[in-house]
């Protein structure tokens, strides 16, 4: 039962962090409301014109919460750490990945988040397993 609290908790976070973090961007870098995501050709005009830094904000977002989901989840989950953390991890990291191919990002953001999010998860996941139980 505690690593299933363990799980929610860490994914309750990271996705907090990607809330906050994405209304941060959104108050910098509007989205349009009169675009229609069902036009591809809309959406990448206007992908063209948002500057590197709003890709970035949602990189560092996404790094962060899946970070935070494996540090948390394996902190707090009492046996399994590390099977508790990946799982947690593993979630944000699919999410990321079913958005980044949802929409027309540039080539180098879908590669870049990847990868970002995948080394933070991991990070996140082995130093919140790594303390020592007395």
């Amino acid at each position: 039962m505690r690593q299933l609290f363990a799980f929610i908790a860490g994914l309750i976070v990271a996705v907090l962090i990607i809330i906050m973090l994405q209304m941060i961007k959104e108050g910098l870098y509007p989205t349009p409301g009169d675009l229609d995501f069902n036009n591809k050709d809309l959406v990448l005009q206007w992908m063209e014109t948002l500057p590197a830094t709003a890709f970035i904000i949602s990189a560092i977002a996404h790094g962060l919460a899946a970070f935070s989901a494996g540090f948390i989840s394996g902190l707090t989950a009492g046996s399994s750490r590390m099977t508790v953390g990946i799982m947690a991890a593993s979630v944000i990291f699919i999410l990321v990945l079913v958005y980044l191919f949802t929409y027309y990002f540039p080539t180098w953001f879908v590669v870049t988040d990847t990868v970002v999010t995948s080394v933070l998860g991991f990070t996140g996941v082995v130093s919140g397993s790594a303390r020592i139980v007395a």
